[in-house]
């Protein structure tokens, strides 16, 4: 069995590139999701750049718009241009994907090419368990980090946060603004007064 990473070191190496890679890519997209979780739970004083791009674009959807009616379609959509650098998340899932499929496709020509030169059933064998005991790893860790269970959290976080803060934030701001705008100079500064105070 060892004698496969001494034999056809080439092979092997791509295999486990590929592999340690497509792994590596599904665990970042999942840490990617679980801190965006965390964040979504007090998104109110979030720090995190991407979350204050999101309120940002509701308020100015809100106000253009007169209310923001089917806020979690605002939502996926903004989900769904979410990057990690250059890449989109959806993109890297996918790619995660097509990079275990690829390190399966070696071990196949690894095999191939073992029984082309005449190799024996013990010498092919290898390339044949390292692609299954890969796929059982891609699998087990891709159900342990469940990307689509933490998109789906994140979206609740995010529509609730949005539905049940933003909106009642925006609708009593866009009220007091009417009513500002409707009254005299003096009563402006009660006005507004009241508007901090029910802040």
């Amino acid at each position: 069995m060892l004698s496969i990473f001494t034999e056809h070191k080439i092979l092997t190496g791509l295999i486990l590139n590929l592999f340690i890679i497509s792994i590596l890519l599904q665990i970042i997209v999942g840490h990617f999701f679980n801190t965006l979780i965390r964040e979504t739970e007090n998104m109110a004083s979030t720090d995190r750049e991407l979350l204050r791009q999101c309120k940002k674009k509701f308020t100015n959807c809100y106000k253009m718009n007169s209310g923001v009616l089917n806020v979690p379609i605002f939502v996926d959509k903004f989900i769904n241009k979410m990057k990690i650098g250059k890449m989109s998340i959806t993109g890297l899932k996918h790619l995660s994907g097509q990079l275990m499929l690829l390190s399966v496709f070696v071990a196949g020509v690894g095999a191939c090419r073992g029984i082309i030169m005449g190799e024996t059933l013990g010498e092919i064998l290898p390339f044949y368990i390292i692609s299954l005991f890969g796929l059982y790893i891609y699998f087990s860790i891709s159900g342990v980090i469940d990307i689509a269970g933490k998109r789906r959290v994140l979206k609740i976080n995010m529509v609730d946060y949005l539905e049940n803060n933003m909106v009642n934030k925006l609708s009593i701001l866009e009220e007091d603004l009417k009513i500002v705008e409707q009254t005299p100079v003096a009563e402006n500064k009660e006005m507004r007064k009241r508007s901090e105070e029910r802040r």
